[in-house]
């Protein structure tokens, strides 16, 4: 999904912005009037919003047609007041906040879920300029409903993004265990974390939140539905331990790049560049798994070559697109894959061999207050080589085939850190400590140099992993709760925009904040 991909001269410009900002916040005190966090490093809160009080999830970002730059949020369940209306009580859904100014940001319209026992917490957005049935000059934003009678996901008109403007457009109900999707503009797939239910009178998916793939290019009309995939074992005739959940893929169809060539593509194949790659994270928070799946594998005539049957696959049909597999440790999870291709460490420069790498950032979210679990942490995967059937991208074809893939190092921040800020260790703050996510967006100006993660208690933490096998934490920013929840403040998860603004969202309902990187760290993105 491409977040900025309407105008690249306006990319630009707010870009510069972003550095210009840097050197007048080195020289101004008055430009950092905003409440800042005590505990922090490189890094400060240019905006904020309270996003009504509702626990939040996953925002996005978009450029619209006229330049305008738009967040939205997805939240967890519940119900708040509606300022927007009255002060009017709502289900929590999709909170719209024009971000055109960052450090003015504002809060335009909610969308509520239909059916109160859901919640939407997750968001994608495309141009009906890129998507191939889109109106031109609209903008379209899918979401998912998870639980209650409208489970499944719609796709709603935001072009007006005023209080009662957006309209809802389309939708696919019906679906168990929806959540974290993945939309591709250009084409309108969507990879659905989910499965169908009892009303399509099929036998169900022994695991339920598996992944549905969907065409919805034209967003005014319901989805065609192509296929379901899973795990082996997770099909209606599979046996055995049911395999872990999707938390969610991440397509590189849409990568700047997607044409380039994979770090160990083999020569003769035209369908080993980075466009053809897909990445799964199964298992949230234990017993985790990684898969790399070629899309062309994956999807049906038209969009592909897969031939098997579209809701009851075999355990072959589904090893078929596999190209590549992590298993993870038992205490660990796959909750967000996000990869990162084509790294050249300078420390490589004097070997002959791997100079060049593609990455996988892995993230295991920790899901227990108070530090009463395992440790989690966002690993970095080496996908240099995907697997051994033959070599390249192996060194040799190997008795496992699947061997390739392995953790070349973990993003892990010691909770005693927090020792030195008046909150104390981030294990006894009240709420979750560890990671959650990373941000998704090729486009955003860190990518290949920094990454943001979301740590729950410990906040937003900045990750330079330009020497992958060591990276180094360079900036953090740990927000302070907004409200009388117990048990405090929880960045949930993060995203940066096209011009390296990141928007850090908070579980606990302490609403969004708009940071920015300052010196040294911003000099590794923007320079000197």
């Amino acid at each position: 999904m491409k977040q900025h991909p309407c105008n690249t001269q306006r990319r630009v410009l707010r870009t510069a912005l972003f550095a210009a900002t840097l050197t007048i916040l080195a020289f101004s005190t008055n430009a950092l009037a905003i409440d800042q966090s005590g505990e922090a490093k490189n890094m400060r809160r240019v905006g904020h919003v309270d996003l009504q009080g509702r626990p939040s999830y996953q925002p996005n970002v978009i450029e619209y047609p006229d330049g305008r730059t738009i967040a939205f949020a997805g939240t967890h369940g519940g119900s708040a007041p509606n300022p927007l209306k009255g002060g009017v009580v709502e289900l929590n859904g999709t909170i719209i906040i024009d971000v055109t100014d960052p450090a003015n940001p504002k809060q335009t319209a909610h969308i509520p879920v239909p059916v109160a026992g859901g919640q939407a917490q997750s968001v994608r957005l495309c141009l009906g300029s890129q998507l191939p049935g889109g109106v031109p000059g609209k903008v379209y934003l899918l979401r998912n409903v998870q639980g209650s009678s409208a489970a499944g996901y719609e796709i709603w008109d935001v072009t007006d993004i005023n209080q009662d403007k957006p309209v809802r457009v389309s939708e696919l109900r019906n679906l168990r265990s929806t959540h974290k999707m993945w939309w591709e503009c250009n084409t309108g797939i969507a990879y659905l974390p989910g499965s169908k239910n009892a009303s399509f009178g099929l036998p169900l998916w022994r695991q339920s939140q598996s992944m549905v793939i969907v065409d919805w290019k034209n967003p005014l009309a319901a989805p065609t539905i192509l296929r379901t995939y899973g795990l082996p074992g997770g099909q209606p005739t599979g046996t055995g331990p049911v395999p872990p959940s999707l938390h969610g893929a991440i397509s590189a169809h849409e990568h700047p790049n997607a044409a380039g060539r994979l770090a160990r593509a083999i020569p003769a194949n035209p369908d080993d560049v980075i466009g053809n790659r897909i990445y799964a994270a199964w298992g949230v928070g234990d017993d985790g798994v990684m898969t790399i799946l070629d899309r062309k594998k994956l999807l049906p005539p038209p969009y592909g070559t897969y031939a098997g049957p579209a809701d009851s696959p075999t355990e072959a049909d589904l090893l078929s697109a596999q190209a590549g597999i992590l298993y993870m440790s038992p205490d660990q999870g796959g909750h967000t894959s996000m990869p990162v291709f084509g790294l050249t460490p300078p420390s490589y420069e004097g070997f002959t061999d791997y100079k060049t790498r593609d990455i996988v950032l892995l993230a295991s979210e920790s899901t227990s207050d108070l530090c009463e679990e395992a440790p989690h942490w966002s690993f970095i995967v080496d996908v240099t080589v995907e697997n051994s059937k033959t070599a390249p991208p192996g060194t040799r074809v190997q008795q496992n085939i699947w061997q390739g893939p392995m953790v070349l190092s973990t993003m892990s921040v010691d909770p005693r850190a927090g020792e030195k800020y008046p909150r104390g260790n981030y294990c006894t703050r009240g709420a979750r400590y560890g990671v959650h996510s990373s941000e998704e967006n090729f486009r955003n100006p860190l990518y290949g140099k920094l990454t943001v993660l979301a740590y729950f208690t410990g906040g937003v933490r900045v990750w330079d992993i330009r020497e992958p096998q060591s990276p180094v934490e360079v900036a953090f920013y740990v927000p302070e709760t907004t409200n009388d929840d117990p048990d405090g403040y929880m960045t949930n998860n993060v995203e940066v925009d096209d011009s390296g603004y990141i928007y850090a969202t908070d579980r606990n309902g302490s609403g969004l904040d708009i940071l920015q990187l300052m010196p040294p760290a911003s000099h590794i993105v923007f320079g000197k």
